[in-house]
């Protein structure tokens, strides 16, 4: 007798933090929590030829437009204070854009026809040129600033990461 009801404890023991934890996951209880602010890309998307030198992330606005118009403009701008934002690790970020007539401090390219479905937004790209997290861009510079503090939240953690601590 005693045996058997040591082993049935055992088995509940053992069987009913899964059997709970299954339930949990079936029935949608789990909260899916991230910590990125911005929008994972859906799709793999190369956007720029890998790179070997200090500068690892690239944050690139994507632009369907041949010429810069206003919301380039508060891309450059939002772009520019992310930059300056990041102080001493400025040294880990290069600023792109990708599609439109851009300022002399940024480097820019054709846009790839892939990227077509991101345009309007800036886009953080890891030193292979894959597209990482995208962030809209707004015509309001109040909206703005609460971008710029998202892609600086999360190109912090990205460089935290990149350094192993």
């Amino acid at each position: 007798m005693q045996k058997s009801r040591f082993l049935i404890l055992f088995i509940l023991c053992l069987g009913l933090p899964l059997a709970a934890a299954q339930a949990v996951l079936s029935f949608g209880w789990f909260g899916d929590s991230t910590s990125n602010k911005g929008q994972w890309l859906t799709q793999e998307l190369l956007l720029l030829p890998a790179v070997a030198g200090k500068q690892h992330w690239r944050l690139v606005y994507l632009s369907a437009e041949p010429h810069c118009d206003s919301r380039c403009e508060e891309a450059a701008y939002l772009q520019q204070q992310v930059y300056q934002a990041l102080g001493r690790k400025q040294d880990y970020l290069a600023l792109w854009q990708l599609g439109a007539g851009t300022a002399a401090t940024m480097q820019n390219a054709e846009l790839p026809a892939v990227a077509q479905a991101y345009a309007g937004q800036l886009v953080v790209v890891d030193a292979q040129g894959l597209g990482l997290l995208s962030y809209p861009v707004a015509l309001q510079r109040p909206k703005n600033v609460q971008t710029g503090k998202a892609i600086l939240a999360d190109l912090n953690k990205l460089l935290k990461y990149e350094r192993g601590l």
